[in-house]
């Protein structure tokens, strides 16, 4: 299976996308836990992938926090 993110890829986060402070349970569906805390940019960042999911999520660091957000709402630069 070829995945569109790797590790260490820089990405572009757009504005209003939600970002949700919630880690992915290790495992064949990287289900993630219920968030602590969600929001959503109000400009856009960028990221940098730190685990890719297999729920069509990424893991991204951005502004000092580690977020989970839909693989779909952010963009590889």
């Amino acid at each position: 299976m070829d995945l569109p993110y790797q590790i260490g890829d820089l990405v572009h986060i757009p504005q209003a996308v939600t970002l949700v402070d919630s880690h992915a349970l290790k495992g064949p569906t990287d289900q993630l836990n219920i968030p602590t805390r969600v929001i959503e940019t109000t400009a856009p960042r960028l990221g940098v992938i730190t685990h890719v999911l297999g729920s069509g999520y990424v893991e991204v660091y951005c502004d000092g926090d580690s977020w989970s957000v839909k693989d779909e709402s952010v963009y590889k630069l």
